[in-house]
């Protein structure tokens, strides 16, 4: 893995290389065997120009060792310029203390260089532990007057969502010589995360990005409970397209592992590969028959999806995922002019409900029976996404919520069951016993017993695994914070937006827009629902309207299958026919929607396994 990040980033044998979050040394050594591989042979010079850094005293020790070992027959006349030091204390040209390895009485004086590359499995930090003002602080000195990406309404502001990993590039730059090279393996979050758009901005404006390269056969680190991509991008600034690549093989089984020259040999071609698909005369590589600028080699061993700049700067205004990207730039260009943005105009989304004690708010449908609560203080309410059997439901629900907003004195006398029911949870206390249930709802309004619900006539939800739906009921409900809820306006068909949202059309948009989890889960939010484009309903005929909902009456009914199985329905099939019919696009695309869905949700929900 080290030597495939690392080695389209080191071009000659003479470059600096540095990994500032080195650890143990395991790209270091591959720096070492790569600077080899370009004709540098003299040890005591890769140990000069070789760096590495790391915050913990042990690691930094097993980095000296493991570069010494390259060649330890050897008398050295140098040290491994290994530092110990947090990544953001350090600086260009600092002059950083190591030991005389002729004398270790002695000491010798180094200036940390420009470097002409870096590459770097940065740590991965969970968010409530990164020191997000802290480092925010310290880009402001450094970045302020000329990095566009933080500055909004004349004021600098680093999104405090941003992963760790997004401040160790914004810090790598201040490293970099002009042209240099940073490679980086970092979760795929950011390619469709909120703070991702300041993140792609700020790579935009001061990088090339050479290649995005995610893998399809196998988990790169089984430990990890995010997926990982890596890039590799060229500091200055570009007009060059994008390579976003998909491997499609396991890398211990393709790279030779007992021979380290045939296997940078391997990892070279590899990216010479890369380079050529495109090219008309480069035989191994076929262009996809739907997409123009998608290639395959013709193994089916990688795929290449080029985007060109001004796409990927489109992309920040539009707030595209760049996750999309590995398949295509011009993933929906089919349907562009037949996609609008409902938010606000048609529906609102939000996410549901959280009630701070489900225990007294969320009541059975058996406690409802026994409870004496009057049915006026009961609202319709769905709990979990596995309630959601069929994509038309109603009446039969498992769930109400306690929804009460008058004062104790009237329950008492006019809704005896009410009282009683709130009289039985008044003085209860959570499950350590630190508080009572009127402590943790005292922000509740107007009394602690209160709820204010949205209601909503279609949900879906928040973590969708193999299951595509939105579900939706003519009269409102309200659900769980797990699910995300719509709200049709008063004007607006709910059934006929119901049937939009469930068409292939929009299942795929929400599968490309959503990020990955490692676990196989798609991870949305209401946000995403309200950026979501749908197809158009104002373009629709009457008559349109009549056979899409015809065609929908089935899928209303029957149980919600797996998409693999979904895809398959003759119910399902005649239904995606008749919408695509009514917008004027060629049925005949149907089956590459199908299979481009199906792939990307197996590939997902498979990857835990692999």
């Amino acid at each position: 893995m080290a030597n495939l990040v690392s080695f389209p980033v080191i071009q000659t044998a003479n470059d600096f290389v540095l990994d500032p979050t080195s650890g143990t040394g395991t790209f270091l050594n591959s720096f070492y065997q790569i600077l080899n591989y370009h004709g540098n042979k003299d040890h005591v010079n890769l140990l000069n120009q070789i760096w590495g850094n790391d915050i913990s005293h042990f690691p930094a020790i097993l980095s000296v060792i493991n570069l010494y070992k390259q060649k330890i027959k050897n008398q050295t006349d140098n040290f491994p310029r290994v530092t110990r030091d947090d990544y953001f204390n350090l600086e260009p040209n600092m002059k950083v203390v190591f030991p005389d390895s002729n004398n270790y009485k002695n000491q010798i004086q180094q200036q940390i260089p420009l470097f002409n590359a870096i590459a770097s499995n940065f740590p991965f930090i969970q968010q409530e532990d990164i020191p997000n003002d802290v480092l925010t602080t310290f880009f402001r000195e450094k970045f302020e007057a000329k990095q566009k990406a933080f500055l909004k309404d004349r004021s600098f502001k680093i999104n405090e969502r941003s992963d760790y990993f997004t401040y160790c590039i914004y810090n790598s730059i201040r490293f970099l010589k002009k042209d240099g090279f940073l490679s980086a393996i970092t979760s795929n979050a950011w390619l469709g995360k909120e703070y991702g758009f300041q993140f792609k901005k700020f790579m935009l404006d001061n990088f090339h990005i050479k290649y995005i390269i995610r893998s399809n056969a196998e988990h790169w680190f089984s430990d990890s409970k995010v997926s990982t991509i890596f890039s590799v991008l060229q500091h200055g600034q570009s007009t060059e397209s994008t390579k976003f690549v998909t491997i499609n093989f396991k890398l211990a089984e393709t790279f030779n592992q007992d021979n380290i020259l045939i296997q940078l040999k391997e990892v070279e071609d590899f990216y010479t590969d890369i380079d050529n698909c495109n090219n008309p005369k480069h035989s191994g590589w076929k262009n996809d028959t739907t997409f123009h600028n998608l290639y395959h080699k013709t193994d089916n061993s990688i795929s290449v999806s080029i985007v060109s700049k001004e796409q990927l700067e489109n992309s920040l205004v539009e707030q595209k995922n760049w996750d999309t990207f590995f398949i295509s730039a011009d993933l929906l260009e089919k349907f562009d002019q037949q996609l609008i943005q409902l938010y606000p105009n048609i529906f609102t989304a939000f996410r549901g409900e959280r009630t701070g004690w489900n225990e007294m708010f969320v009541v059975s449908s058996k406690e409802v029976l026994t409870s004496g609560i009057e049915n006026i203080f009961l609202i319709p309410y769905v709990k979990s996404p596995t309630e959601l059997k069929a994509l038309g439901f109603g009446g039969n629900y498992k769930n109400y919520l306690f929804v009460c907003s008058l004062p104790l004195g009237k329950l008492k006398t006019n809704y005896p069951g009410a009282y009683k029911w709130i009289q039985r949870f008044e003085n209860k206390k959570n499950k350590n016993g630190s508080k009572t249930i009127q402590e943790t709802c005292k922000g509740h309004k107007p009394f602690w017993y209160s709820l204010r619900p949205k209601q909503a006539n279609i949900v879906t939800a928040i973590n969708p695994f193999e299951r595509f739906f939105f579900s939706f009921s003519e009269k409102p409900f309200t659900i769980d914070q797990r699910l995300i809820a719509i709200t049709v306006k008063s004007k607006s068909d709910v059934e006929l937006i119901a049937a939009l949202l469930n068409s292939i059309v929009t299942f795929l948009t929400v599968e490309m827009r959503g990020t990955s989890r490692n676990l196989g889960a798609l991870d949305l939010n209401a946000n995403y629902i309200k950026t979501l484009l749908v197809l158009n309903p104002a373009l629709l005929t009457v008559n349109s309207i009549k056979e899409i909902k015809k065609s929908f009456q089935p899928l209303k009914t029957r149980k919600i299958k797996p998409i693999f199985e979904e895809v398959k329905q003759p119910d399902r099939i005649n239904f995606d026919k008749t919408v695509l019919k009514a917008f004027g696009i060629n049925e005949s695309i149907l089956t590459s929607l199908y299979q481009l869905l199906s792939t990307a949700v197996r590939n997902r929900v498979t990857m835990k396994e692999r």
